[in-house]
């Protein structure tokens, strides 16, 4: 006589279950690692806008120490910049990847719109007296997390924002 011996073939409920666990378990550290990544992108890209800036206003203080147009107040947004020359284009061109509506100063505490000001912190910069505020979420190019600012008249990158 012969016996009738069912196999069930396929998973059992652990089995699943572990699977499962190990799943999240990754998919929580890949999006730990991705949140990181997009806080250091928008950083590299502040960085890049910051240094394109600081490019045109080399580029028009070639006359001197020329009063800019348009952001002329303390911590004025740098989209309000229309003049002289190209500087005109940093108001068009380029903004915080935050899009915030925000000026940067010394005190942010989150990411903010660039902003510009005396060296000073006062207001009425120039092409060579000047003050780009901005704002790092993760820290680079040796500056820590929080507001930053590149200095006149060659741009120099430093911690702070007066």
């Amino acid at each position: 006589m012969k016996r009738n011996i069912l196999k069930k073939s396929g998973f059992s409920l652990i089995e699943l279950l572990i699977v499962v666990a190990i799943m999240g378990i990754l998919s929580a550290v890949v999006l730990t690692s991705l949140g990181t990544a997009r806080e250091k992108a928008r950083d590299a890209r502040r960085l890049i806008d910051v240094k394109d800036m600081i490019k045109l206003l080399v580029i028009e203080s070639d006359t001197g120490n020329v009063l800019l147009s348009g952001c002329t107040g303390i911590n004025a947004l740098t989209t309000t910049c229309t003049g002289p020359g190209d500087i005109s284009f940093i108001g068009s061109d380029y903004s915080d990847p935050s899009e915030s509506a925000i000026a940067c100063r010394g005190s942010s505490e989150s990411a903010c719109a660039y902003s510009i000001s005396k060296k000073t912190g006062g207001a009425g910069a120039g092409t060579e007296d000047y003050q780009v505020c901005f704002y790092l979420e993760y820290g680079s190019a040796g500056l820590p997390a929080g507001p930053n600012s590149a200095i006149g008249p060659v741009g120099k990158l430093v911690e702070g924002c007066l």
